[in-house]
């Protein structure tokens, strides 16, 4: 029963998750027709250097439309800045922030609740959900077409992800408060979580030096995106447990000092805030990342690829620190059909990844030729 409750649970997050991020992408889409029709009427009516300026706009647009970069807020054309700055940020739409509220709230609410009753390896694929969602009503909603090419890879994914999901250990890791606690003590988190950070702060590194790749957003997101799942499991299958034993210690505090000590230890321990702050970071970060990357890259270039990453850095943490696998056997068919359905994702991830160039806007492109003619 608990199986269904936590498939549940995760499906209908996963559904709020898509909804969310369609509305982001409405939000995205009506700060830039704005934009678009502020500097068509800046086209018709404006002065000469507003009208420069305007143009300067239109080439910026046109370079992001052949694939140039194009940095925000840099001079472009004829270097007015203030052609070149694009919509207002994202932030300042409040669909665009109620888009993010819901993308919380799924996760929250949904695959935080599944994964006190199910094992990372069902949850993180489930997430295949909220990309169909999203597609689906973008498609329905926005009018963005989506090409047969596209529907096949999609295909492709999904059967990769039901391999997983067939072979996926079914539990959360334990049922009772011995179990749970001799979980946290033979799972090593310390060590896992140290490591987790010694190389995020490499890849960080790395793409602060300048050597920025689609490959290195998407691993740095895939592995906050997993911290942040590892604390989630660990803080909502403990919540769910003290409901019934009221004396169930912080795991926290378990992996740090240890079963006896961790029972009397006070209501703030160090453990306990570094458990908080690291959920925190976790989040920020992957937010963070993701936002930077969907800003340098098309949805459909780096969604799929991280969806796969992320699979596999949070099924194989998620078997290393809960040892969810039953003996050697199933460790075999649990890999091979893992490998299998990464294999599958990647395959349908080459479908996905002929993003579409965004064309220049018809108005601002006619107005553009116009005026340059005329100079």
């Amino acid at each position: 029963m608990s199986f269904f409750v936590g498939l549940a649970a995760a499906v209908l997050g996963n559904v709020v998750i898509g909804a969310g991020q369609c509305l982001q992408k409405y939000a995205l889409n009506r700060l830039q027709r704005d934009w678009d029709a502020q500097q068509a009427a800046l086209l018709e009516t404006g002065s000469s250097t507003r009208r420069s300026q305007a143009v300067a706009y239109a080439s910026a647009i046109d370079m992001r439309a052949r694939g140039a970069s194009v940095s925000r807020g840099a001079p472009a054309g004829g270097g007015h800045v203030a052609a070149a700055r694009g919509p207002r940020a994202r932030y300042t739409s409040k669909l665009w922030v109620l888009g993010l509220a819901l993308n919380y709230a799924g996760e929250a609410c949904g695959n935080a609740v599944a994964l006190s009753y199910l094992s990372a390896a069902v949850v993180a694929p489930i997430g295949i959900v909220a990309v169909l969602v999203n597609v689906v009503l973008a498609e329905r909603l926005l009018g963005e077409r989506v090409s047969s090419n596209q529907r096949f890879g999609f295909s492709v994914i999904v059967a990769g992800v039901a391999c997983i999901l067939l072979v996926a250990p079914r539990g959360a890791g334990a049922d009772d408060a011995t179990g749970f606690v001799r979980m946290v003590q033979a799972s090593g988190l310390v060590r896992v979580f140290c490591a987790l950070y010694a190389v995020q702060a490499l890849l960080v590194w790395v793409l602060r030096t300048g050597r920025q790749s689609l490959y290195l957003y998407v691993a740095v997101a895939a592995v906050f995106g997993t911290m942040s799942v590892m604390v989630s499991k660990l803080m909502t299958m403990y919540l769910r447990l003290r409901l019934a034993f009221a004396a169930l210690p912080n795991p926290a505090d378990v992996a740090v000092y240890g079963a006896g000590a961790a029972v009397g230890a006070r209501a703030v321990t160090l453990p306990r805030v570094l458990l908080v702050l690291a959920m925190c970071v976790s989040v920020v970060g992957q937010e963070s990342f993701r936002q930077q990357a969907l800003g340098r890259y098309p949805v459909m270039q780096f969604q799929p690829v991280f969806f796969a990453a992320y699979n596999v850095v949070a099924t194989l943490t998620g078997l290393v620190l809960f040892r969810e696998l039953r003996g050697w056997a199933h460790a075999l068919v649990f890999f091979s059909a893992f490998s299998l359905g990464i294999a599958l994702i990647a395959y349908g991830s080459r479908f996905l990844q002929k993003a579409r160039s965004v064309g220049l806007p018809s108005h601002i492109k006619l107005h553009k030729e116009n005026l340059l003619k005329s100079q």
